[in-house]
């Protein structure tokens, strides 16, 4: 990284201290601001621009070790014969002339840094400098502190303007990494950056430095992003804690209070009598005090002073720190909910007995707020020996963490343990579902359930739920709902049952095509959630159901909406399956309108998303998606299962296999009708004008009107199809149906609707970059060749044989030569070799091969 980062953010800055520099009655300018905001980096740029211009500048540089000695901060630039037994009159008359004769009649500029460590003639010199108009003095001083009162004078007599620098705002912050790294962080770090800086540019820099020197910043796939701790230069540490050692033991005793607290109430701070430290660490700009209600909080000045404290605070320190703290929470009785699990931790840290089923209790309430931590409350009350309710909740806790692999030999060693059937199928419905969705092991969590089955007596419908669970994934969304309308016949109660069976019949019904249906179970789940938070991976399921449904629905704007919120929510709370979740939700809302790129960077994030050791729910369906973008942007990867094959091959121009694999997933998704729809669809845009589907609504009614279309050749109808593909968001297919319309148009020699329906397709494709799907090739295709011409006349020209070419095809070498010698003559040209300019070109590094 190089040494000096650009200047972003500073524009206002700049012009206000150019017009002072511009400005003749003005002869100074005084810089203030906080520690870190950049003060010295806007002077430095400004002397850059002045000696460039022809001014004579120099640098001072005051610092307290030379604060007592005359001219310390000038000693050089003074003259080695410069007379020291002179009076203060003569000395400052003689350096002032020794500096304005230097200049050689150029403007003279000084800039002075840390100028509240300037000895007294120094000041006095730059104060008279400055009122004679001898020289243009920039001063820097940070912010809060008390200056040398010649300095302060040239403000006060407005000799000099002032110019507070401030902090930069979120997305002056995220420009500057941006600009340093040379591409854009990943939301979650960005997130992390800020709220740990909040703008301040050199903690950014450190920050950021700490990242790259540790290796936990990298870039992956063109992305920075942030895994582990953020790591902290040597120098930043150094800095903070340069600006936090000054301070006697009671004001150290609070900082540390609150390193480990914060925010802590300032009413039993003052119980404890804290009343003056308050005040003078607040002055010292080390704490800050904020109303929150009726409550006055006060927290460390910054989120960095905390990290330094906490790294520096002995491990005997930090346990009499928690002690503390609990009592001070005690004097108010810990009478907020939130007050409680804090109230717990602090026990813990500080060694004091706890109730373990307290500590259980505050793990459960921790889950959505501070992940890590309930994970930590949830081991601790097992080690206190919470039994089976908290050796249930760690494995909860472990599923939602992603560590599946853990979970299940919790459970597994749980189950010996179970006094009761409701326990024993808790625990085996629990464990089948993390062996399917966590650990991949499909075959394994349906025995775990026919084991259970007959060990409980009765029917159980924790049992019932995961296997429904295990079903619908599999692709029985039918048979999955059937086996989930007794249970919630059954348990009309709002309860965890309940919400377990909700969010699998929402996921069943939104791969169904059932949209009102879903989102009626996702209102009344999510309306559960709100009310018990103990099983937090349920509101993230329900979320993307949602998403997902309202998408095969065709109501886009709903679902983007929806997805922005999620994610916004999810990178706050830093839970790596919500993060994930939310990704997946704006990849497939971006995947649904056609923009391709945004699709594969956010389905990208889904899969990359730390915290899961093994595949998350989604992962199968998300990496599915990522395949099918990257072919619909022209990149043909290795895919996951026949739909996303079936777009690999189109990629690569291989229509006619394409068609068969979508043909056989169209089958092998026969239980999730809207995803079948949409795979029949797919069909349609590789050029087999058929669909069919047992569904109706908007977007289903439209797929059929696209293939009807297609099928006559009408390119009014086409055209039509494009603009209500248009209207509902989806983009990509209004661009595909246009191209297929000008195409139409122009068989029929209307070249002018061709015109317009190639111009309508371009400017739909303009909010879809990166898409190459074989629809939108006809924009450039010769009008004569056939869908098989074409087809062969493509692969050819990328420089594969006519033996390769029949293989992809599974066609004889013979129909292809014959074929070629057709299209060859239609479009005039003699070989091979000028086919990449009529059809397309050949893909890097390949070269037309011999043959005819």
């Amino acid at each position: 990284m190089a040494n000096d980062w650009p200047l972003v953010g500073r524009e206002q800055e700049l012009a206000f201290a150019r017009r002072a520099l511009a400005d003749t009655e003005v002869c100074g300018l005084l810089l203030t601001g906080r520690a870190g905001a950049g003060k010295t980096r806007l002077a430095k740029v400004l002397l850059t621009e002045l000696a460039g211009d022809g001014a004579r500048t120099h640098w001072v540089r005051a610092m307290s070790s030379a604060s007592t000695i005359p001219f310390g901060a000038f000693a050089h630039l003074l003259p080695g014969s410069a007379d020291g037994t002179a009076d203060r009159a003569h000395r400052l008359n003689q350096v002032a002339g020794h500096l304005t004769r230097g200049a050689e009649g150029r403007r003279l500029v000084l800039c002075v840094d840390d100028a509240h460590l300037l000895d007294d003639l120094s000041a006095t010199l730059v104060h008279q400098l400055a009122a004679t108009a001898a020289a243009f003095v920039i001063v820097i001083a940070p912010h809060g502190v008390s200056v040398p009162d010649p300095v302060f004078a040239m403000w006060k007599d407005r000799v000099a303007e002032r110019l507070d620098v401030g902090e930069l705002t979120r997305a002056q912050t995220i420009e500057l990494v941006t600009a340093a790294l040379g591409g854009r962080l990943d939301d979650g770090a960005e997130h992390r950056l800020w709220h740990l800086t909040l703008g301040n540019p050199l903690f950014l820099r450190e920050l950021v430095q700490g990242g790259l020197d540790s290796g936990s910043l990298s870039a992956v796939d063109g992305l920075w992003r942030w895994s582990g701790a953020l790591t902290a230069t040597p120098r930043l540490v150094e800095l903070i804690e340069t600006r936090t050692d000054r301070v006697d033991a009671d004001e150290r005793r609070l900082l540390e209070l609150l390193a480990f607290g914060e925010p802590l109430g300032s009413e039993p701070l003052v119980r404890l009598g804290a009343a003056s430290v308050l005040a003078s660490t607040e002055r010292a700009g080390l704490v800050v005090s904020e109303r929150i209600g009726r409550r006055l909080n006060v927290r460390l000045a910054h989120p960095l002073y905390a990290e330094v404290i906490r790294r520096r605070t002995s491990p005997l320190r930090q346990r009499d720190t928690y002690r503390i703290l609990a009592r001070t929470l005690d004097l108010t009785g810990a009478r907020r909910a939130e007050d409680k699990p804090r109230l717990v931790r602090w026990r813990l840290a500080a060694g004091l007995p706890t109730d373990p089923q307290l500590v259980r209790a505050a793990a459960e309430t921790l889950l959505r707020k501070d992940f890590p931590q309930a994970e930590q409350l949830a081991a601790e009350a097992v080690r206190l020996g919470g039994g089976f309710a908290a050796k249930y909740l760690l494995a909860q806790v472990r599923i939602a963490g992603g560590r599946h692999a853990d979970a299940d030999a919790l459970l597994a060693e749980l189950a010996g343990e179970t006094v009761s059937d409701a326990q024993h199928a808790r625990v085996a419905g629990t464990r089948a579902r993390n062996l399917a969705f966590g650990l991949n092991r499909f075959d394994e969590a349906e025995s775990v359930l026919d084991t259970a089955e007959t060990a409980v007596s009765g029917t159980a419908d924790e049992l019932v739920v995961a296997r429904a669970a295990v079903r619908a994934a599999t692709g029985a969304c039918r048979e999955a709902l059937d086996l989930l309308g007794p249970v919630l016949d059954r348990n009309p109660r709002g309860d965890v049952l309940r919400l377990s069976a909700l969010v699998v019949a929402a996921g069943a019904l939104a791969e169904s095509g059932r949209t009102e249906a879903c989102l009626g179970v996702v209102e009344e789940g999510l309306a559960i959630t709100a009310a018990d938070a103990s099983v937090p991976g349920s509101r993230v399921r329900l979320e993307h159901a949602r998403v997902v449904a309202l998408c095969r629905a065709g109501r886009l704007e709903e679902a983007e909406d929806l997805a922005g919120e999620h994610y916004r929510a999810a990178v706050g709370d830093r839970w790596a399956p919500a993060l994930a979740a939310a990704a997946a939700s704006l990849g497939t809302v971006a995947l649904a309108y056609g923009n391709v790129r945004a699709a594969i960077r956010r389905l990208s994030e889904a899969l990359a998303v730390e915290g899961h050791d093994q595949p998350h729910e989604f992962r199968p369906a998300v990496a599915s998606a990522l395949a099918r973008a990257s072919a619909m942007a022209g990149q043909a990867t290795d895919s996951p299962g026949r739909w996303a094959t079936a777009w690999a091959c189109a990629a690569r121009g291989e229509l006619t296999r394409a068609a068969s694999l979508a043909s056989q997933a169209v089958l092998e998704y026969a239980g999730r009708p809207a995803v079948a729809a949409e795979i029949s669809h797919d069909l349609v845009r590789f050029g087999v004008p058929e669909f069919s589907s047992e569904l109706d609504g908007p977007l289903v009614s439209l797929y059929a009107a696209h293939a009807r279309a297609l099928s006559a050749g009408d390119a009014a109808a086409l055209d039509a199809v494009a603009t209500a593909f248009a209207d509902m968001g989806a983009r990509l297919l209004a661009a595909e149906a246009a191209a297929e319309a000008s195409r139409a148009h122009r068989a029929a020699g209307k070249l002018g609707s061709a015109v317009g329906s190639a111009q309508r397709a371009q400017s739909w494709l303009a909010s879809c970059p990166d898409a190459a799907t074989p629809a939108l090739a006809l924009l450039d295709t010769p009008l004569d060749l056939t869908v098989r011409e074409l087809e062969i006349a493509r692969l050819v020209a990328t420089g594969l044989t006519s033996r390769a070419v029949a293989d992809r095809l599974v066609v004889s070498v013979r129909t292809v030569d014959n074929v070629l010698h057709g299209v060859y003559a239609k479009l005039g040209i003699s070989g091979r070799r000028e086919l990449a300019s009529v059809v397309g070109q050949p893909e890097p590094g390949s070269s037309a091969a011999d043959g005819p």
